[in-house]
């Protein structure tokens, strides 16, 4: 391959070489149309050389190397469990314990059995206490809505992987009051009524509502409410395979890798309906978008952690299983790119070191499968 390479560059220059001395290759007379046809070819041969050379310049994805993978996790959980606190939380408030939460659970760390036992199980006492006890509601404390939307998730994994009484009655009343805060539209915005909605704290709720459904929690109220949503979702979709933040709302912030985060949500909330089809209007486009994009997002800032979360899980159920190898050997390089020596990972969007080290952990240990929502 390198010999045709380098020998097709070396024909290209030549006959540049030649074009530069004003002779015709390829036997070409030196006539008008003999000249045009000779400015043709030079910028055909030009533009290949250029295509050519950065094609051959751009790094291709590596398969990742699983011991140096392993070790990240290994760190990565030992930083999120000396970030915990004495009364089990893990970052502020339920939303981000929970997180923490789900990444302790999905590396086979529940609260009854692992070499995090202990953790999870303050982890779980520490939401469960920060529950209203008259609304179901999680987010008082800093999360509003994308905290109950990660809280309930949360309780229905744990409840999914080791069921008990208690965990199933805080999570039917979480989902209570995601069917009550519910908008007309069919989404939900940062506060526990409804009022105006946005596709960022939906998916929040859709994801819940699934993990409960997938559980036998929840019955028909979260089958109508989801069915809801999705309409909702479809209704931000721009054509591109972007997604609008508000139905309506035009099409700002979702071009290009900006894009990753919402349009990410948009597919894993298909995803989660059962819309597994790429001929799907909605959801294949939504899936070129991310594939053509997400490698930008991982080299940038924007909602990073938000946008790979959801990035990371619409690639692992894709109907295009290359969709995962593909994203994979991107991602994990790029996330262990970005651990610090103390094992943790950086907030980046804001809600701190504990938030960055849990969806780190979440995002490299989808392939356990140990999380139900994540099992294929």
């Amino acid at each position: 391959m390198h010999y045709n390479y380098l020998n097709a560059t070396s024909n290209a220059w030549k006959n540049r070489d030649l074009l530069f001395q004003g002779r015709c290759p390829y036997g070409l007379q030196s006539t008008p149309l003999g000249n045009k046809l000779v400015t043709m070819l030079y910028r055909a041969l030009l533009l290949c050389c250029m295509v050519t050379i950065a094609a051959a310049a751009e790094p291709a994805p590596t398969a990742v190397d699983q011991k140096q993978l392993d070790t990240a996790v290994q760190r990565g959980l030992i930083a999120l469990v000396k970030l915990q606190t004495d009364d089990g939380a893990i970052g502020d408030g339920a939303g981000i314990t929970s997180l923490g939460g789900m990444a302790l659970l999905a590396g086979g760390h529940t609260p009854t059995r692992g070499a995090y036992a202990a953790a999870a199980a303050k982890a779980l006492r520490f939401v469960l206490a920060h529950q209203d006890k008259a609304s179901g509601y999680f987010g008082s404390d800093l999360g509003n809505m994308y905290g109950h939307g990660f809280a309930t998730l949360f309780l229905a994994e744990c409840y999914g992987m080791e069921p008990s009484q208690p965990v199933r009655r805080a999570l039917e009343a979480a989902l209570d009051l995601i069917v009550r805060s519910q908008n007309s539209e069919g989404g939900w915005r940062y506060q526990p009524f409804p009022g105006d909605a946005d596709i960022s704290v939906t998916i929040c709720q859709v994801m819940a509502m699934r993990a409960a459904y997938n559980i036998g929690v929840g019955g028909k109220p979260i089958v109508e409410a989801s069915a809801r949503a999705i309409n909702y979702v479809k209704r931000c979709a721009i054509g591109n395979g972007g997604f609008s933040y508000q139905a309506d709302g035009g099409g700002w912030g979702a071009e290009g890798p900006e894009g990753v985060p919402r349009a990410a949500a948009g597919a894993m909330s298909l995803i989660s309906a059962g819309i597994y089809d790429p001929s799907d209007p909605h959801l294949g486009p939504s899936l070129r978008f991310i594939r053509k994009n997400v490698p930008g997002h991982l080299k940038g800032n924007q909602y990073f952690w938000y946008g790979e979360y959801y990035a990371s899980q619409a690639m692992f159920h894709s109907p295009d299983r290359d969709d995962w190898e593909r994203y994979w050997n991107l991602a994990a390089p790029a996330l262990l790119g970005r651990q610090a020596q103390d094992g943790t990972w950086p907030g980046i969007e804001g809600p701190g070191t504990a938030y960055g080290t849990a969806m780190a952990l979440i995002i490299l240990q989808i392939p356990n499968q140990y999380l139900p929502i994540f099992q294929r």
